[in-house]
This record gives structure tokens, C-alpha cells and sequence, in this order.
């Protein structure tokens, strides 16, 4: 494949780009559904671009976020996104990297949406920032390398040019070359890999008991894998239902591979969550203790259990592993419900680290007072957050966007091959899954 601009943007392509959202008199049941939510979610897209606007117009004034809760959902939608990159990023390099045939068909689609999910999480975490720009200034004219954020955001741009660069050989068929970046990637995602580094963002902030341990940067990455391997399901079965039945068929062997990464990705988080949950229980610290109580038994009761582990664990696992496992429809029902949880998981994370106030209790004269645990600065008890309208449109359009903009990709670009379903890169018939 050439990658000129005729071959992207020929009468065909822009004919096809056209007719995403019309549905037409010959249109079956299930491309006329698709056209709807396709619809859908450019309408959220736009309204999420609008909320975006008054966020970075009007600040942190129409977000629920306070002096104390200063993170709130759009960080959790960032570190959502940003892991799901990196994750999806992962899986592909299992077929055009490691040769495992099964997922060699995925490339160029895995690394579009690693390079969706990344400039979307960015989106999310530049509205929350109020002044994106500076901060891009500040990175390179007053770089803090003892700040691991500054390290969060340089690698992530570094990690940027190298999913583009990996992108761009797979689309112009030059299988050494996009061999050689998903090797960088691999390399870095086990050694000192943005997702890594944005565990320690969290895992280093000593003020903050729940986030602070060396656990994180390992859980961060482990749940970038169950992130990747979930929408990769997801996108595969939604491709072939609505639209190449031909292709369905094809890429069945690729999602039974997808559910069986899923399912074991899922069990390692099940590892890694016990041990962080044993961690925080033990010894009764006042602020770890108080704050993993609150997701077991308190005001997250509901979001920990029915969303995170129910939702998000037990029916995945129960789905991939059951008599269903061999079912496309059950594994992509398994990706969707895992991606539910884990975001709901992320958003746990970030409200739970901040919930317990580190405020010192002060009396009518100024004076501070002696305080004892629970609640170290606050004692009407856990410090509360609700996420606004601004906040709750803006992820919607993100998550919505990633949709559209993979629709649009599928068209333009053609990240399927001719084929229909054929290895996206040059076949090893040395290599075998």
C-alpha cells in the first residue's frame, strides 16, 4: 500500500466517508442501526467539544472539583485513555513484533486507536489543565527532571511520535521498520514506559498513603493490558457486525485469542487488586485503613463492588472462561463490561487518593487543634465529590469520539485489508501462536 494522498482521499474514500451517517433505503437492519449510533456519538462528540470550550473559557468554575478534591474525572478519563493506548499498543505487537499470526490482522487498526485513545486522553487532561499551552511551554523551558509528571508528559510525547511512526510503516507496508518501533515500545512499556511512570505520578505521592507504593507502576500496566485486549474485542466484533459479514467470519480465531489475553489479564489484576487491598487493611494506618474501608464498605460501597469487581471482574471471567468463551458475541460483551469497570475502577482510584483531608483542624482564633483519626482534618467525615455537567459532557464526547474518529480511520485510511480479514503484515511461516 502506497500512502499518497490518492489513495486516502480518492472519490471512493470521500464517497464512503459521506454515507456514515445516512441511512439509506438499502441499508440492512443491522448497518441501519449502526448508522444511528454512529450518529449518537458524533452528537455526544460535539457536545463533549462544546463542554470543552466553556472549560477552558471558564475554568474550574463549572467543575466539581475544590481546593482539596482538585482531581476529578477528567483525570480519571485521562488515565483511562492513556493506559488503554499504551495496552492496545501491547497486544498488537504480539502479531507484527513477536510474529503470533492470530493477531498479525489487528495492526494497523491497534495502532489507530492506541493513537485515538492517546490524543483523547490528552484532550481530557487539557480541559482539566485550564491553560494547555503552558504547560507545554513550561515543559521545555522549565523542565523539573526531579518531577515525575514532567516525566509523564515527555515520555507520552515521545511515546506519541513512536505510535505514529509505527502507524505510518504498517500503512505503507514496511514490516521491518514498524517491526523495529514495536519493538521501542515494547522495550520501554517493561522498563521506563510513560504508563509506567504515570503509576509513579500517583505511587510517589507520599502524602497520599492510598496512591504512595512501589505496587503501582506494575498495576498500571497490568491494567493497560486488560484495558487494550477489552477494546480490541470490542472494536473486532462491532467491525464485523455491522459492517463485512465475510470479515466476521475471518477474524473469528482473532477474538477467542483476544478472550483468552483478556481473561488472563483480568486474573492478574484480580492478584494485584487483593494485594493492594490486603495492603491497605493491614496494620490499620489511619489514612489507608479509613480510605479502603470506604470502597469495601463505605460511600464507594456500591462503586467498588457491583461496578469494579462485579461488572468489571466476575462476569468477564465467568463469560471467557464458561461455555460462552468460544462465542464472539460473549467475548466482545466481556471487553465491553471490563472497559465499564476499569474506567469505573480509575475513577475510584483518583476520588478514593484524595477523600481523606489533609486539612488541620483550626479553632475560632486560629489555633490549631489536636486531631485524632479517622478523619484527620475534616470530621464530619470523608471529603465529598460530584462531577459536573461540564465534566460529565466532556468525557462523554472523548469516549464517543474515539468511536467516530475509528469509523472514520476504517474509511480513509483502510486499516483492513483488501482481503477482508487478511494478516495486516507480512505472514512468518517459521512463527506459529
Amino acid at each position: 500500500m502506497e500512502l499518497a494522498p490518492a489513495s486516502l482521499f480518492d472519490r471512493s474514500g470521500l464517497v464512503g466517508l459521506s454515507r456514515l451517517l445516512r441511512v439509506g433505503a438499502g441499508d440492512g437492519a443491522l448497518a441501519a442501526g449502526g448508522k444511528r449510533l454512529l450518529g449518537l456519538a458524533v452528537l455526544l462528540s460535539l457536545g463533549g467539544a462544546a463542554a470543552a470550550a466553556v472549560a477552558l473559557v471558564r475554568g474550574h468554575a463549572v467543575m466539581g472539583t475544590t481546593s482539596e478534591m482538585s482531581w476529578g474525572i477528567l483525570i480519571a478519563s485521562y488515565v483511562f485513555l492513556v493506559t488503554t493506548s499504551t495496552g492496545v499498543a501491547l497486544v498488537s505487537a504480539l502479531g507484527h513484533v513477536f510474529g503470533y499470526r492470530v493477531f498479525e490482522p489487528i495492526a494497523r487498526r491497534a495502532m489507530f486507536l492506541a493513537l485515538v485513545t492517546l490524543l483523547l486522553g490528552f484532550v481530557c487532561i487539557g480541559t482539566e489543565l485550564e491553560r494547555p499551552l503552558l504547560l507545554l511551554k513550561l515543559v521545555v523551558l522549565s523542565p523539573n527532571p526531579a518531577s515525575p509528571i514532567w516525566w509523564m508528559g515527555t515520555l507520552y510525547g515521545v511515546y506519541l511520535l513512536i505510535v505514529i511512526a509505527e502507524l505510518y510503516f504498517l500503512l505503507v507496508s514496511d514490516h521491518r521498520r514498524a517491526r523495529i518501533f514495536g519493538v521501542i515500545t515494547v522495550v520501554a512499556a517493561l522498563t521506563v514506559h510513560p504508563t509506567s511512570n504515570l503509576g509513579a505520578v500517583f505511587g510517589l505521592a507520599h502524602s497520599r498513603p492510598y496512591w504512595s507504593g512501589p505496587l503501582l507502576p506494575v498495576y498500571m500496566i497490568a491494567t493497560a493490558l486488560v484495558s487494550g485486549a477489552a477494546l480490541l474485542a470490542v472494536a473486532v466484533y462491532l467491525g464485523g457486525r455491522f459492517g463485512d459479514p465475510r470479515r466476521a467470519a475471518l477474524e473469528g480465531p482473532l477474538l477467542d485469542a483476544l478472550g483468552r489475553l483478556l481473561a488472563l489479564f483480568l486474573g492478574i489484576t484480580v492478584m494485584l487488586t487483593v494485594w493492594r487491598t490486603i495492603t491497605g487493611l493491614a496494620g490499620h494506618h489511619y489514612h489507608t485503613y479509613d480510605v479502603t474501608m470506604a470502597l469495601l464498605t463505605g460511600p464507594l460501597f456500591v462503586h467498588f463492588w457491583l461496578f469494579e469487581v462485579f461488572l468489571g471482574v466476575a462476569v468477564p471471567l465467568w463469560l471467557l472462561l464458561g461455555e460462552r468463551r468460544r462465542q464472539p458475541g460473549a467475548v466482545a460483551l466481556a471487553g465491553g463490561l471490563s472497559l465499564v469497570g476499569l474506567f469505573v475502577a480509575r475513577s475510584n482510584f483518583v476520588y478514593a487518593g484524595q477523600m481523606f483531608s489533609l486539612r488541620p483542624v483550626v479553632g475560632r482564633l486560629g489555633e490549631r487543634l489536636t486531631y485524632s483519626p479517622p478523619f484527620k482534618g475534616n470530621v464530619s467525615g470523608l471529603l465529598a465529590y460530584t462531577p459536573s455537567i461540564v465534566e460529565l459532557s466532556i468525557v462523554a464526547g472523548a469516549m464517543s469520539a474515539v468511536v467516530v474518529a475509528y469509523v472514520i480511520g476504517l474509511r480513509v485510511l483502510r486499516l483492513v485489508e483488501p482481503e477482508q480479514g487478511a494478516p495486516a503484515t507480512r505472514p512468518n511461516p517459521e512463527v506459529r501462536p
